[in-house]
C-alpha cells in the first residue's frame, strides 16, 4: 500500500497543475524541452488567473452590499399534462412558480429577504437575518405572523456534520463582510502560483521533443510531444521543498494572520498551519525510508502544435504492477475544425467525453459524447460557445444533452431517461449570469428552470438586539405564542388571487390530506 502513496501525492499536485493549464488551449509558447513548456504555461496561468481574481475582488465589494438571485420554474402544456398523472390535484392552474431572494453582508452580519410567487403574483416573504458571532438566526414570515422566530445554530448542533456546516456558515459571512481585509492581493497570488509550481517543475527530470501526430476525433496534426518524468526521490524532494517553503512563506503567514482577524473563534490559524506542515513533513520522512516505493514514477506528456500552441497533455502513474492513467486532453487542430477527448481515470473507473466541433470567430459549436467504461452515456451538442468570453471567466452558450439507450439484449436495462433530453442556455457578465434548463420530450418542452443572479438593491439590516417580538423556538412558551398569532387569513387572500384552487389551497394547508372532510380550524386562520 506504501508503494503507491507517494504517486497518489504527487498526482494530486500535477493533475491540479495540468487541469489550470488545459483551462488555456489557445495559450502559445515557443520552447525546447518539457520544462520550458511548463514554466512558460505556469507564468501565462498565474498572470491570468491574477488578472481575473483582481477583477473579481474589486466586483465583490459591490455585489455583497446587494445580492439579487433568481429560482423559477415554468411548466408548459405538455408538463401539466404529464404531471396531471402523478399529482394528488388538478395542476391545469398552474403555469410557474418562483423564488426570488435579495440579500446583503454588512455590519459583519448578514441580511436577507425571500418571495415566493406563484403564476408572477406573490404569495408570500420570509424576511431573515443572521449573526455569526451569537449564531442567532432570526426569522419572520409577514403574511402569517408580526413575530419573528429566533433559532440558535449553536443549540441545534447534534452532530459533527451539522457542527461543520453552522461553523462553515459562520466563518463565510465573516468572511463576506471583510472581503477586501481578509482576501490576499491580487499581485500575492501570482507570486505564490509561479513560486510553488516552480518548485514542481524544477524537479521534473525533463526531455527533449519528438515528432509525433496527436489525433482525437475527427481531427490529426502534427505536433511535438514533450516528456517530463518524476520519480519517487523526486516526488518526495518536491513535496518536502513545498512544505519547507510554506512553512516560512512570509506571504502564506500574512494571509493567515488576516483570516484569523476576520474569523477571532478560529485562534491562531498560522499556529495551526505550522502544526499540519510539520504532520506532513513527517510523513514524508515516513515515506522516504520506504524501500517498495522506489520502484515507480510519474510522468506528464505534452504535446505542442507547429505554431507553438498546447494541443495535448497527459498523466500516468508507473510501477512495478503497470501503468495507470490519471488524465487525458487532447485538442488537434486543423484550420476551424478540431477534435476533442478528455479522459479522468479514477480507481476502476473511467469518465470520457470525446468529439469534434468548429471554432470560427471565436464561436464554437460541435458534438460530444459522455462514456463510462467505454460505455455511452450521453451525446451533447454544443451551440454559440464564446470562447474569447469563455477567457475571461464568461461563460455563454446553449446545450443539448439526450441520453443513450442501453444496447444490450436485456430490455429491462434501458433507461427512462432515454425518453427526455437536457437543454441548457448558459449566459453571463462580469455582473450577471443565468442559467436555463429545460426537459425535452418527443420534441416539445415540458418545463424549465431558470436560475438567475447579479447585483441587487440588498436589504436594511437592523439592530439584531433591539428587535421586538422575538420568539425563540427553543422556549414553550414562545412558541406557544407565536403559534397564537399566526393569522393565514392574508396568506388564502395571496394564494386565491394567484389563482390556486380552494382544494388546493385546502389539500396545502392540512398537511398533504386528501380527505375530503378535511377542514381548516377556523381559529387557525383567523
Amino acid at each position: 500500500m506504501k508503494r503507491k502513496k507517494w504517486l497518489q501525492k504527487t498526482a494530486v499536485l500535477c493533475t491540479a497543475m495540468v487541469l489550470s493549464a488545459t483551462s488555456i488551449p489557445s495559450a502559445t509558447f515557443a520552447a525546447d524541452s518539457y520544462a520550458d513548456i511548463e514554466k512558460s504555461a505556469l507564468a501565462k496561468i498565474a498572470s491570468e488567473f491574477a488578472a481575473s481574481y483582481a477583477t473579481s475582488l474589486e466586483q465583490s465589494q459591490d455585489l455583497v452590499s446587494g445580492i439579487k438571485g433568481d429560482i423559477t420554474v415554468n411548466i408548459e402544456d405538455s408538463g401539466r399534462s404529464l404531471l396531471g398523472f402523478v399529482a394528488p390535484f388538478d395542476v391545469s392552474w398552474l403555469n410557474n412558480a418562483s423564488v426570488t431572494i435579495n440579500s446583503s453582508f454588512k455590519d459583519n452580519k448578514e441580511g436577507g429577504s425571500m418571495a415566493l410567487l406563484v403564476n408572477d403574483s406573490q404569495v408570500c416573504t420570509l424576511d431573515f437575518y443572521f449573526d455569526p458571532d451569537t449564531e442567532d438566526m432570526y426569522m419572520k414570515v409577514p403574511e402569517l405572523s408580526d413575530k419573528y422566530m429566533k433559532v440558535n445554530l449553536k443549540e441545534t448542533e447534534d452532530d459533527e456534520t451539522l457542527e461543520a456546516s453552522t461553523e462553515g456558515l459562520s466563518d463565510s459571512v465573516k468572511l463576506l463582510n471583510n472581503m477586501t481585509e481578509a482576501m490576499p492581493e491580487a499581485s500575492v497570488v501570482e507570486s505564490l502560483l509561479n513560486k510553488y509550481g516552480t518548485i514542481l517543475i524544477d524537479n521534473v527530470k525533463s526531455t527533449d521533443g519528438t515528432s509525433d501526430t496527436l489525433t482525437a476525433g475527427d481531427v490529426s496534426q502534427d505536433c511535438t510531444v514533450y516528456e517530463g518524468t518524476l520519480d519517487s526521490e523526486a516526488a518526495i524532494r518536491t513535496l518536502t521543498a513545498v512544505l519547507e517553503t510554506s512553512k516560512s512563506d512570509k506571504e502564506i503567514e500574512a494571509i493567515l494572520e488576516k483570516w484569523s482577524a476576520v474569523l477571532p473563534d478560529s485562534q491562531d490559524l498560522n499556529a495551526q498551519f505550522q502544526e499540519a506542515v510539520d504532520s506532513g513533513l513527517n510523513a514524508l520522512k515516513e515515506d522516504s525510508s520506504d524501500e517498495a516505493s522506489q520502484d515507480g514514477y510519474f510522468s506528464s506528456k505534452t504535446w505542442v502544435g507547429e505554431d507553438g500552441e498546447i494541443i495535448g497533455r497527459s498523466l500516468t502513474m508507473h510501477d512495478a504492477s503497470g501503468d495507470t492513467p490519471v488524465f487525458t486532453w487532447q485538442m488537434p487542430k486543423s484550420d476551424s475544425s478540431y477534435g476533442y477527448l478528455l479522459e479522468i481515470y479514477a480507481e476502476d473507473e473511467v469518465y470520457a467525453l470525446s468529439g469534434n466541433g468548429t471554432i470560427e470567430n471565436d464561436i464554437l459549436n460541435g458534438s460530444y459524447q459522455f462514456s463510462m467504461n467505454d460505455e455511452p452515456a450521453a451525446n451533447i451538442e454544443v451551440k454559440d460557445y464564446d470562447t474569447a468570453e469563455a477567457k475571461k471567466g464568461n461563460i455563454n452558450g446553449s446545450y443539448s444533452i439526450s441520453f443513450v439507450a442501453d444496447e444490450s439484449d436485456d430490455s429491462s436495462d434501458v433507461s427512462p431517461l432515454t425518453n427526455f433530453s437536457l437543454d441548457a442556455d448558459i449566459a453571463s457578465t462580469a455582473e450577471s449570469g443565468s442559467v436555463k434548463l429545460g426537459i425535452v420530450s418527443a420534441g416539445a418542452t415540458l418545463g424549465s428552470v431558470s436560475f438567475v443572479s447579479g447585483k441587487g438593491d440588498g436589504v436594511d439590516i437592523p439592530d439584531l438586539a433591539s428587535l421586538k417580538d422575538v420568539c425563540d423556538v427553543s422556549n414553550d412558551d414562545d412558541m406557544t405564542d407565536y403559534v397564537s398569532s399566526m393569522d393565514f387569513t392574508k396568506l388564502m387572500d395571496n394564494l386565491t388571487a394567484a389563482g390556486v384552487p380552494d382544494e388546493v389551497i385546502t389539500y396545502i394547508l392540512s398537511g398533504g390530506s386528501s380527505d375530503t372532510d378535511t377542514e381548516i380550524d377556523d381559529e387557525s386562520i383567523n
